[in-house]
């Protein structure tokens, strides 16, 4: 903001005009003769303003102009990073959570296999290591529950900074993130580039450059000088106007190397917007695909892969405490609900960083899309 303000203080500089001179000259004073004293002197009181030609503060306005585009373009940019890593921030702080609810939950149920077992081999019908398996893997889950923990807290901790906070007092909701939903065509993304300020701050850079190529061709011809007085004549007390224009003449400076400069600077403009726009668009490209690969993995595990964990789960739960299947087939099961659960939870995580970081590269928010298909987390 302040940069910007400072681009508008500058733009209004430009355009001023410059500022008269006033000159008082005194001739004929304490010489010799009837020139002793003052009472020959010859004084004259005159005005002189510099015309500038036609050409140069135009130009020398327009530069302004576009370096305050491009102060106010270069925040929007800024303002759109921080919407961008905060989204990024909340959805991993979600996901920390979510990991740190499915892991309580993966410590409950090895908690209450590990019983089971426990029974089983109190009552002969499981060997002694079968209990000592289930005591690990309940070990295994509550190391993994404290590590969960403390990535929570240092998710809640940077979101808090990014938020300008000093303290992470808040509580966030998996519900409060946008839905999972169906990508819109890659040409919805592509067609608001243009429009972002990152597309923008180039276009205002080859103007700007456009416009200081125009400044050194018109500093070719110097600015004449006009100058206008009235000179006094203390001998008769008479009094004469003075008039006069005065030209500098461009014989050893033309400002050849000014227009060159100018010049080589103007297509590197050029050249950096064409290679922006490239970059933008493929990163854009880049960006779209993974974000449609993290849609597809979060529906297919959810649609598929999830409740056939949960339903292989509980049969072999069921068919364990029937006596009809051993304890290594619910251990596996129970793993692969988990793990399905785990990555499930960072499908959705990705999906939420690649749609932040393409609303980013478009410009786009979540509340300015229409959806069609959704997938609860």
């Amino acid at each position: 903001g302040s940069r910007a303000d400072a681009a508008s203080a500058n733009r209004s500089q430009a355009g001023a005009l410059p500022n008269p001179e006033l000159s008082i000259e005194a001739e004929n004073i304490f010489g010799d003769d009837e020139f002793e004293g003052l009472d020959s002197a010859e004084i004259t009181y005159g005005v002189e303003q510099l015309v500038e030609l036609p050409g140069k503060r135009g130009s020398r306005v327009n530069i302004a102009e576009s370096e305050t585009a491009r102060s106010y373009l270069e925040r929007d940019a800024a303002q759109l990073d921080l919407i961008r890593d905060v989204t990024i921030a909340y959805a991993e702080l979600v996901a920390a959570q979510q990991e740190l609810s499915i892991l309580e939950e993966e410590r409950g149920l090895a908690a209450e296999v590990r019983d089971s077992v426990a029974a089983k081999v109190e009552a002969g019908k499981e060997p002694p290591i079968q209990k000592n398996k289930a005591q690990i893997e309940l070990s295994s889950s509550e190391i993994a529950l404290d590590r969960a923990r403390r990535m929570a807290i240092a998710k809640k901790q940077t979101l808090a900074a990014l938020m300008g906070s000093d303290t992470a007092d808040f509580a966030v909701q998996p519900g409060s993130l946008p839905a999972v939903t169906e990508p819109e065509p890659l040409e919805t993304y592509q067609a608001h580039v243009a429009q972002t300020p990152d597309v923008q701050t180039l276009e205002a850079g080859v103007t700007q450059a456009q416009a200081a190529l125009s400044l050194e061709k018109a500093n070719v011809l110097p600015d004449p000088t006009v100058s206008l007085g009235v000179k006094q004549f203390r001998e008769d007390d008479s009094q004469a106007f003075v008039a006069g224009v005065s030209l500098p003449i461009p014989v050893f400076n033309i400002n050849r190397a000014g227009i060159e400069r100018a010049g080589h600077e103007l297509n590197a403009a050029k050249l950096d917007q064409r290679s922006g726009q490239l970059s933008l668009q493929t990163t854009l490209i880049e960006t779209y695909g993974n974000f449609t690969s993290a849609y597809r993995e979060a529906s297919a595990l959810q649609t598929a892969v999830l409740p056939g964990a949960e339903e292989a789960f509980q049969f072999a739960r069921g068919g364990y405490d029937a006596g009809k299947f051993g304890y290594l087939e619910v251990l596996d099961a129970q793993r692969t609900l988990f793990d399905a659960r785990r990555q499930f939870n960072e499908a959705v995580l990705d999906y939420h960083q690649q749609r932040a970081a393409l609303e980013r590269l478009s410009a786009l928010h979540a509340n300015t899309q229409i959806s069609n298909k959704e997938i609860s987390q």
